[in-house]
């Protein structure tokens, strides 16, 4: 190989892979001995030598780390993915986004540190975000959301099966699935289609940039709108159902909570949502006979996630008169 090496023409130093690409010869040595981004050849004196498909690697791979990609997700992508990765960031670029993305998160990790990170996000809008699936399912229930971002350990048919589910249910036309392990064939079926996949471990600004390219990706399979329900028994409530401010952790703790004073207020209203969520979730997934058993159980969610949303604002007004942190 050393003497193949010291003859060929086509092979650049790493001096020279440095000036081509933007990157210094620090970084170029670390993503070949840490990722295995490349792998360099050995010149007849000893000293690195890369391949033309080397340098153009390295150079995609410092234009997708510039726009926020970690090198750790992308460093062993062939110069295929990595082409397409750096084409979509492109599109993204030069398309005009709106003020807000809406977004609906579910997953163990990212929705806490989604939300913790919102305000630098933009143009995403957190409008529900939640780590049990169920709960979730049921507060998407006649929302309005652009993109739904669903993280997931293993990709697989039935998570993808999942993810449109919850797309359908609040008309979504693009998703996001972040995912830990999968096979190739089960990637390669959602290759150009309306769900952007995401490696993890992802950071936040990952995320961002998989929601604003699934919105710019155009929609292989447009949501269908519900048709209109005429109310029945004046079953109609209008308005947007509200995100949940509490976990159920935090519910709990509340529940516990001593006061200054002889009250019991924090540990009743945190009763009381947690009892007000249970509902929704029953009232959404609630068996239906007719279409007017729908419209029925869609007007009990709503109201009871606009009541809940009420006495969350009491159990927040009463946790700061009481100095309660949570």
């Amino acid at each position: 190989m050393t003497a193949n090496a010291s003859k060929r023409t086509d092979t650049y130093g790493i001096g020279a892979v440095a000036r081509l690409t933007g990157l210094t010869d620090h970084t170029i040595r670390v993503w070949e001995r840490r990722y295995g981004a490349v792998i360099a050849e050995r010149a007849a004196n000893g000293r690195r030598v890369y391949a033309l498909e080397d340098v153009e690697k390295l150079g995609l791979l410092k234009q997708l780390t510039d726009s926020g990609l970690s090198i750790g997700s992308i460093a062993n992508s062939s110069i295929e993915e990595l082409r397409s990765r750096a084409e979509q960031i492109s599109e993204i670029a030069t398309t005009p986004l709106p003020d807000e993305i809406r977004v609906a998160l579910v997953g163990d990790l990212l929705p806490s540190r989604v939300v913790a990170a919102e305000a630098s996000l933009a143009p995403i809008k957190i409008v529900t975000a939640d780590n049990n699936l169920e709960r979730f399912a049921a507060d998407l229930e006649r929302q309005s959301i652009d993109v739904v971002v669903f993280e997931t350990a293993v990709l697989d048919e039935e998570v993808v099966v999942q993810l449109r589910a919850l797309m359908e249910a609040c008309e979504a036309e693009r998703g996001v699935l972040v995912y830990s392990f999968g096979r190739s064939v089960d990637s390669a079926k959602l290759r150009n289609s309306n769900i952007v996949l995401a490696r993890a471990p992802v950071s936040e600004d990952e995320v961002q940039a998989a929601v604003v390219r699934a919105y710019t990706r155009p929609s292989s399979s447009p949501a269908r709108r519900r048709e209109e329900v005429p109310a029945t028994n004046d079953w109609n409530f209008d308005g947007p159902v509200p995100p949940r401010r509490f976990t159920q952790q935090q519910l709990a703790k509340l529940g516990m909570v001593s006061t200054a004073i002889d009250c019991e207020c924090p540990q009743h209203l945190a009763q009381l949502v947690s009892g007000l969520s249970a509902f929704e979730i029953y009232s959404a997934n609630c068996a239906n006979r007719n279409e007017e058993d729908a419209a029925l159980h869609r007007y009990l969610h709503r109201t009871t996630a606009a009541a809940r949303g009420m006495i969350e604002s009491a159990l927040e007004r009463v946790a700061e008169a009481e100095g309660i942190n949570f």
